[in-house]
């Protein structure tokens, strides 16, 4: 196993204001409340997957930056959960940059702009195995096509909800009485945000905002 700490090993730049963890072994799986260095009035919720590889991995990620965004997620999440995916539409899914190895049997697009493509999928294959699935992806045009940024998967209703509780739980909390980060010296491998980076969040947050105003 990897190193034991009781914060979660994201970029040591963010300043963690809440955890929720829904399970920790191999796999440790958590929402995360966090505010950007330098900007303390705002804060976003992320869902987590880490795999232990000597080292606390990261598999998935999920972004929720704002509580409009988070009750049409929502909505749409729990729309596809429910839905059969034992009948598929040849073709169906084609549209998505997702790999061949899964079978897209329904989805939709919450919000696409020139430079950001956000949708929620329900997956019913996997190679040759059939599945019950959902999946929150975010792409980012670039040169050569679509590249996913993040992906979330939700195996099962009964999980859904577990993370509806540890999300709705940080949406609520009061991040003014966070006085200092909870001490780790564990990272994330990943950089921390440029200012492009940040400019790039405040346009997908507008879009996340206009999907609401003008669904599809």
């Amino acid at each position: 196993m990897g190193q034991s700490s009781n914060r979660p090993p994201v970029h040591k730049s963010l300043n963690v204001v809440g955890i929720e963890t829904l399970y920790k072994n191999e796999w440790w799986k958590a929402a995360v409340k966090y505010q950007f260095e330098g900007s303390p009035d705002s804060s976003e919720v992320a869902m987590y997957l880490w795999h232990d590889e000597g080292g606390w991995t990261r598999k998935n990620k999920y972004v929720i930056k704002t509580r409009e965004a988070w009750e049409a997620d929502k909505e749409m999440i729990s729309r596809f959960l429910s839905i059969d995916s034992s009948h598929r539409e040849d073709g169906f899914g084609d549209e998505y940059p997702v790999s061949d190895y899964y079978g897209v049997v329904d989805g939709d697009t919450v919000f696409k702009s020139d430079s950001w493509w956000k949708a929620v999928l329900k997956i019913g294959e996997k190679g040759d195995y059939e599945t019950e699935e959902v999946m929150v992806y975010l792409w980012q045009k670039r040169d050569e096509g679509w590249k996913r940024r993040q992906k979330y998967t939700i195996k099962r209703e009964s999980d859904w909800k577990d993370e509806v509780d540890a999300v709705e739980t940080l949406l609520t909390t009061d991040t003014s009485s966070a006085s200092e980060n909870i001490p780790s010296e564990e990272t994330e491998e990943f950089p921390r945000p440029s200012n492009q980076f940040q400019q790039r969040s405040k346009e997908l947050e507008a879009h996340l905002s206009k999907s609401v105003q003008e669904p599809d």
